[in-house]
């Protein structure tokens, strides 16, 4: 039988690590936030670099630009004999095929323009995303940003990419649906929504059409943030927000753990957990880490920190204002939690 383990840290870099791995583009460092996610994309041949060498990952893109990288993405057919009535695309443009199928699909409507070289806007991503990958649009709205309002034509693509964790916005209360899609951002969002459909896939996340939202088993982890927020509370201490990029640097952490065969703080992938937030772009290195392993409930995880007495006093650490979770089972079922914690301004 599994033991049941519980391990801690509380650990503050005074100085960000050094990354020994090599950028794919000369102008693009290991340490940049969507490092893996551009790399991922150009070994597919998805999203490409320059003849020169360089990426350019604060670039804008096109809206022509944006229907290949998703035509890619998806795999769709070179050519289809549906043709589109955009009056400023032709038979000749460059993303012509790309634009005719993916319109024949109904991602993009069928206008009298496509406006090829518009920048593409966050809100449009939103749209093509979810309409190219399929993604049921729900209406549960468990996510908000100050300015989506109901009203904004993309709030439901909007919000139901936010809930899946393809986009978290560019803050924890805004979204910036007018802002211009970089590069980086596009190859970021495409890498998500592949992994996000790949999970769909293999059933580890699944539609709920009663509670009109995706769930998976992480879902049930965050169940520990209202545990550990209510202790927090009992004591004086104020209430941690959960932070969706922390919550995505505790899930590679869980299933890190689960992949590679171990339990412990400091990762062979990754290393040390501030160590890992720093590679990952996480914007400060001053992260502590509680996991564990073996328990099967919220309760029985929660109330094994709360017996740990280095645990306890990490999560009541009262400089902390935002915490992250992650959850993953091995091949067996076994269960492994992680909690990071952070100082976020």
């Amino acid at each position: 039988m599994k033991k049941i383990i519980l391990v801690i840290a509380l650990t503050f870099a005074l100085i960000f690590p050094h990354s020994a791995n090599a950028a794919v583009f000369k102008d693009l460092s290991p340490k940049h936030w969507a490092h893996d996610s551009i790399t991922s994309m150009a070994e597919q041949g998805i999203l490409n670099g320059y003849s020169n060498g360089t990426f350019r990952p604060n670039e804008f893109i096109t809206r022509a630009q944006a229907a290949l990288i998703l035509a890619r993405a998806l795999e769709l057919p070179a050519r289809t004999e549906f043709k589109p009535k955009f009056g400023d695309v032709g038979p000749r443009h460059y993303a012509y095929d790309e634009i005719a199928v993916l319109t024949e699909r109904e991602v993009f409507a069928d206008a009298n323009h496509f406006n090829p070289d518009a920048l593409l806007s966050r809100a449009q991503m939103a749209k093509v995303i979810i309409e190219g990958f399929e993604i049921t649009v729900d209406d549960n709205h468990l996510k908000s940003y100050l300015d989506v309002p109901a009203s904004q034509w993309a709030h439901d693509y909007i919000i139901t990419m936010s809930e899946v964790g393809i986009t978290h916005g560019v803050d924890q209360t805004r979204f910036d649906p007018y802002g211009k899609v970089t590069r980086a951002q596009l190859a970021a969002f495409t890498d998500r929504t592949l992994l996000f459909q790949e999970q769909v896939r293999t059933g580890t996340v699944t539609y709920d059409g009663d509670r009109k939202i995706y769930a998976g088993k992480k879902e049930k982890a965050y169940g520990t943030i209202a545990a550990v927020n209510a202790e927090r509370k009992s004591k004086g201490l104020s209430i941690l927000k959960e932070d969706p990029a922390l919550s995505a640097i505790a899930q590679k952490k869980a299933e890190d753990m689960v992949k590679n065969n171990y339990f412990a703080h400091e990762s062979p992938t990754y290393g040390k957990p501030y160590e890992m937030a720093v590679k990952l772009g996480y914007p400060t290195n001053q992260v502590g880490e509680n996991i564990a392993r073996g328990f099967f409930t919220v309760e029985d995880v929660m109330q094994g920190w709360f017996d740990s007495k280095l645990h306890y006093e990490n999560m009541l650490h009262a400089p902390y204002t935002v915490i992250g979770i992650g959850y993953a089972e091995d091949s067996d079922g076994f269960p492994y939690w992680v909690h990071q914690f952070a100082i976020l301004p």
